[in-house]
């Protein structure tokens, strides 16, 4: 029996854009919410769904030459199959789940998770509200493999996640005003340098310190730090010693430097960290009131992302699934690799 993981399939279309990448599209590019019909339909119990190929029917031809599904099917299996089968898995315990529930998606529901992903893809992408956002998702469908069958289906899987999440999101005051601290109060900007022991972590700020100045900090983090800012000579985006993002360690000496200032050798994750202190960012001026209701959708937006991850975990391990096709069986075990 092969048990499967969520594995990020539980749709959130967010998360997937922001590991995507983003960029510009020009006006060739197929429809963004091309599917949302077709996904209406199904929600309505009127699926259009494509159910495979006929017998003997080519996929394509090759100088004339007609190939059939039966020369390919094994390669797709081989190539994608792991995805296809949790996502189809997944989809069939969420129809049983909404049943048990009874929860019952509708255009309406289809139409609002179309508006948050346009309004997640602003944000992430640090678009003013205004911008057309199609542009953008569709070339991040484009390299996801998102056609129309995969993204009406990804809603409609988000769609029920989220209805069957919603009435368990609590915000409470002190999560606002957390959210407010971190968006709108003092932020600083650092530079790390990150290595994998104390000794050179200790070595390389006794160097640092000897020096004296930012350039030599940002000299040493580019030739020696392990950490993802190096060609940036250590350089990071600004933040809240509040954010708890961040890890612990580097906010807390952080939070206890002026600009110019080196801390102390402290333990990260992936090593031993050095930090600089290059400016101190003062508060943007929005006040608590004013951004209330902003942060109080953000963090329900949150909350949802989390419980529908944890609810998509849950029923995909409780699912028995048996992988009988030898090509879809790879496929699936090659997954558990990566």
């Amino acid at each position: 029996m092969n048990r499967l993981t969520a594995a990020g399939i539980c749709a959130l279309l967010c998360g997937i854009l922001l590991s995507g990448g983003c960029g510009s599209g020009g006006s060739s590019r197929p429809d963004t919410f091309r599917g949302l019909d077709r996904a209406a339909r199904y929600a309505a119990g009127g699926s259009t769904r494509y159910l495979g190929p006929a017998a003997g029917v080519a996929a394509f031809s090759v100088d004339r030459t007609p190939i059939e599904w039966s020369v390919i099917a094994g390669r797709l299996a081989e190539a994608a199959g792991a995805v296809v089968v949790e996502e189809i898995a997944l989809e069939l315990v969420l129809d049983r789940e909404a049943r048990r529930q009874g929860v019952a998606i509708t255009r309406a529901d289809l139409d609002r998770e179309r508006e948050w992903l346009a309004h997640a893809v602003s944000r992430s992408a640090r678009l003013a509200p205004s911008t057309d956002t199609a542009a953008l998702v569709a070339e991040v469908r484009q390299r996801r493999g998102l056609g129309p069958e995969r993204f009406a289906a990804l809603l409609r899987r988000n769609a029920q996640l989220r209805a069957m999440v919603r009435d368990s999101i609590e915000i409470t005051p002190e999560q606002v005003e957390l959210a407010w601290r971190v968006q709108h109060g003092e932020r600083v900007r650092v530079r790390l340098i990150v290595v994998s022991t104390m000794q050179d972590a200790q070595t390389l700020r006794t160097q640092a310190l000897a020096a004296g100045n930012e350039m030599a900090f940002a000299k040493l983090a580019e030739t020696y730090s392990t950490d993802n800012s190096a060609p940036l000579g250590g350089l990071i985006e600004p933040f809240s010693t509040d954010d708890p993002a961040y890890e612990n360690s580097i906010r807390r000496v952080a939070a206890g430097l002026q600009p110019g200032e080196i801390g102390p050798v402290v333990s990260t994750r992936n090593g031993h960290a050095v930090v600089y202190l290059t400016e101190r960012l003062p508060p943007d001026g929005v006040s608590l009131e004013e951004a209330r209701e902003e942060l109080g959708k953000q963090i329900a937006q949150r909350q949802e992302r989390i419980r529908m991850d944890q609810l998509a975990t849950r029923l995909l391990a409780e699912a028995r699934v048996r992988v009988t096709d030898p090509a879809l069986a790879w496929s699936v075990e090659a997954g558990r690799g990566r």
